[in-house]
């Protein structure tokens, strides 16, 4: 089987004046595991989805930054229709987890951050990186990365009161066509005191935007791309970032972020590749850890999912035909409970493959259970209707 890339090439093309969004079948990606980040790829037939399982009563979870559960690695060489669980070697641990922070570079490289850096003191973090030559059959590392961020908190707590550091890679790592590469990370900045709705040691949060010249092995802080305590529940976090290649708006870089369990999206842009950005604005669409794609078309997709909290459990898509500027088209995958995350990638021109969890509901946070959930992909086409 060949692999093909979907291209991405820097070009105009016609505009999209509207669209035809097709649902393939739901088709079962993994069970006992949730809270799904699809990784990767531009790449055609692989894909990658991280998912997580119940904690192994033998395996000690970390003193700080516990995630929900102790992560799996699935991978498809087949754009989603097969999947075989993935294991990094006797050498390297559980591997690397992540929150989706992956990007495969221009050389076929693909690098991939763990989602946490853990503070230093006098803002420098430091993080753990992992790369493949080998379309992620095998990983080398980790080896650190090192983070400075001016002025950012080292530790706090979590949604759940345990101490976290805080300094979170969250979906996005772009290559800029000049081979930097650039992040959306959330933290905490000293002085920051507004407490979330959930836990008032727990505080809100701020998107940032990072810049490394060597892959990924150091990285400065550029701008904040969000930061307002009076907004959501718990502040401007999981970012996600696509970089427009083509139109009136090429080179822009477009933001969603999540403001909380019952609140808006919303979305903030930069023309300047990420030095300063507009101030960000509630979208019509409401939902946690949006994920967002440009179609080769040039059209965007983005998928979200409710919380128990919102008393409409699913997972949704929603598209803008003028990148960014308006978005529509809201699409129905699920109605069942989820915990709300979900991954998309483009597999084909006009085609896209979607992740995302469904479990029994349950009520209060951190209740849910992994392995009582199902990881559930299905094959979308987008058929594009040009002026």
């Amino acid at each position: 089987m060949t692999s093909m890339v979907v291209s991405r090439s820097e070009t105009t093309k016609a505009p999209v004046s509207d669209i035809k969004v097709s649902l393939g079948p739901v088709e079962t990606v993994a069970t006992g595991v949730a809270h799904v980040q699809l990784v990767l790829s531009p790449i055609r037939d692989l894909l990658v989805v991280q998912a997580i399982a119940d904690w192994p009563a033998n395996l000690p979870k970390p003193s700080q930054n516990i995630f929900p559960g102790l992560m799996q690695t699935f991978r498809s060489v087949d754009a989603g229709k097969s999947w075989k669980k993935w294991n990094p070697d006797s050498t390297q641990g559980i591997g690397p987890t992540t929150e989706g922070a992956a990007v495969r570079l221009k050389d076929g490289t693909i690098l991939i951050f763990e989602f946490i850096a853990e503070g230093r003191g006098n803002g420098h973090f430091v993080g753990k990186r992992w790369s493949s030559a080998d379309n992620w059959k095998t990983l080398v590392g980790p080896e650190e990365f090192h983070l400075n961020v001016p002025g950012a908190e080292d530790s706090g707590f979590d949604d759940l009161g345990r101490p976290y550091s805080g300094m979170t890679f969250h979906r996005s790592v772009l290559e800029l066509p000049g081979g930097d590469l650039i992040s959306g990370l959330y933290c905490w900045f000293k002085g920051d005191t507004a407490g979330t709705s959930y836990r008032p040691e727990m505080k809100k949060f701020s998107s940032i935007l990072v810049r490394s010249k060597d892959q990924g092995r150091h990285w400065e802080y550029i701008a904040t791309i969000a930061a307002d305590p009076s907004v959501g529940q718990e502040g401007f976090d999981e970012p996600v970032i696509v970089r427009i290649s083509q139109g009136k708006h090429l080179g822009r870089l477009v933001c969603l972020m999540r403001v909380g369990r019952v609140n808006p999206l919303y979305q903030s842009i930069s023309d300047d590749e990420g030095k300063t950005w507009s101030k960000p604005r509630p979208l019509n669409i409401v939902g946690v850890d949006p994920d967002m794609i440009e179609m080769s078309n040039g059209v965007l997709v983005c998928s979200f999912g409710h919380k128990v909290d919102y008393q409409d459990d699913g997972n949704f898509l929603a598209f803008s035909l003028d990148q960014g500027d308006t978005w529509t088209h809201v699409t129905r995958l699920s109605a069942g409970f989820t915990t709300a995350y979900t991954g998309l990638r483009e597999v084909r021109p006009r085609q896209i493959f979607v992740a995302y969890d469904e479990g029994p509901r349950r009520v209060g946070m951190g209740k849910w259970k992994p392995s009582e959930m199902r990881v559930y992909g299905r094959t979308i086409q987008v058929q594009v209707i040009s002026k």
